[in-house]
């Protein structure tokens, strides 16, 4: 599906148009067979991402376009302009973050309100924000929205993997009260190869900021496919430091295999036709551990992986977050953080599945 194929376009350059853009998506909802509360919550999407059009750009334009997959049916938001751009799209996607003096709840509500959601932003070229309602999530998943290829900067410039096929995305933040945070994650390519990794400080605030960033440095040069040797030298690296925990990933893009390691409270589950964990070893990274093994699965199609740290709770399963199964990998990862997060910890994940 092209992006632009068989879309209404609405010009977006006055308060008037955005009214009329408001209007026109919930007549246009309707049409397709949305129903009531689903079209409202397109309509208050367009409306948010309107007014933004004309806050920090002056003009541009909003798409409509509808989308099927097998009995689903969805319609998909594409907001566009050519403005100042988003100099940091992570900042921005927090709430109360705004630029402008309001309280900053624009983009964030968009994401909660509708079942997929991307953005990316060149500065001064073009910005773009596009997301998805269905009337019912597709038995296989939206996975990612269809066509869409981010331009410029996202999130981190390490959240999108195209030529792997896989979309792969991480989101972490500070517990309360902490200015920098305790856990970090990584997401490498090397070749046909992924690595990802979630390591976790011991404690919070700016040492076990300092010894994550450290560990995470010291992987971007040394990760190999073999994760067990990998621990190995991550280990002995980080010996006199105050230690830390860690899980290690990585994916052949050749054939989907994922050889996985942890040492200590890293989480890695699985979601889609099965439901399964990952096993981590007993241990603190520089002291004292367990002697690290090699966990190994191969990623299906309509399968979701992902790895957390101990700051997000582990008392959740598929029936609490039922949508994991179509979302992109970067709403997974933010909704888990912000779903599941607990206040009083780091917390960090890291989401991957198959790109549709």
């Amino acid at each position: 599906m092209e992006i632009d194929e068989g879309a209404t376009r609405i010009r977006v350059a006055s308060e008037a148009d955005a009214t009329r853009t408001v209007v026109e998506a919930h007549r246009y909802c309707r049409s397709t067979g949305l129903s009531e509360v689903d079209a409202q919550a397109v309509s208050t999407a367009v409306s948010e991402l309107s007014r933004n059009i004309l806050k920090y750009a002056g003009s541009g334009e909003i798409l409509l376009q509808v989308l099927e997959q097998g009995n689903s049916r969805g319609v998909i938001v594409t907001a566009r302009d050519r403005g100042p751009g988003i100099d940091d799209v992570e900042t921005a996607m927090q709430d109360h973050f705004s630029s402008s003096g309001t309280l900053g709840l624009g983009l964030p509500g968009v994401r909660r309100m509708m079942d997929d959601f991307t953005i990316s932003s060149q500065p001064g070229e073009l910005t773009e924000v596009r997301c998805l309602k269905w009337d019912q999530p597709p038995l296989r998943g939206s996975r990612v929205l269809p066509g869409y290829r981010p331009c410029g900067k996202a999130a981190t410039p390490e959240d999108c993997v195209d030529c792997l096929e896989l979309d792969a995305a991480m989101y972490s933040r500070p517990c309360q009260g902490e200015r920098l945070n305790g856990d970090t994650a990584m997401i490498e390519r090397r070749d046909h190869l992924l690595m990802i990794g979630v390591i976790d400080g011991l404690g919070h605030g700016p040492e076990a900021h300092r010894v994550s960033t450290a560990a995470r440095d010291f992987l971007r040069q040394r990760w190999s496919m073999d994760v067990v040797d990998t621990m190995h030298k991550l280990h002995a690296e980080m010996r006199g430091s105050l230690g830390a925990v860690a899980g290690i990933a990585v994916i052949d893009s050749r054939n989907g295999q994922v050889h996985f390691s942890g040492i200590g409270n890293i989480t890695y589950r699985v979601f889609g036709q099965r439901n399964l964990r990952l096993m981590s070893m007993a241990g603190n990274l520089g002291h004292q551990i367990r002697s690290p093994r090699q966990e190994q699965h191969t990623l299906g199609d309509d399968e979701v992986i992902v790895v957390y740290s101990d700051g997000i709770s582990d008392r959740f399963e598929l029936q609490d977050y039922p949508q994991i199964l179509y979302q992109s990998a970067d709403t997974i990862a933010r909704t888990m953080v912000e779903r599941f997060g607990k206040h009083h910890d780091d917390a960090t994940c890291i989401a991957l599945r198959m790109r549709k």
